[in-house]
């Protein structure tokens, strides 16, 4: 199974790390359907999602046990499970 790459700003970062946040919510539009969705339209397999605090090469990043997606309304639900590596620099 694969890592999910998204990239966040640094108040969600914060509120993922702190274990506030346990959802991300992203619109639904073709680039999100590529990544969560197969050619097929079965959903795609990831094992975890890396968070990633902007586009810098040495950006905090995080990884998160990836746990699923609903699709309700106008977006993708992405369900978040355990930290399992802390905030940290490349």
């Amino acid at each position: 199974m694969s890592t999910l790459k998204i990239v966040i700003k640094s108040e969600p970062f914060e509120d993922i790390a702190a274990g506030i946040k346990k959802i991300e919510y992203r619109e639904v539009k073709p680039f999100w359907e590529s990544r969560l969705y197969e050619g097929n339209k079965t959903k795609r397999a990831y094992k975890y999602i890396e968070f990633i605090n902007g586009y810098n090469p040495d950006a905090r990043r995080m990884l998160v046990v990836y746990e699923g997606f609903q699709k309700k309304g106008g977006y993708f639900n992405i369900l978040l499970g355990k930290i399992v590596k802390k905030p940290h620099r490349l």
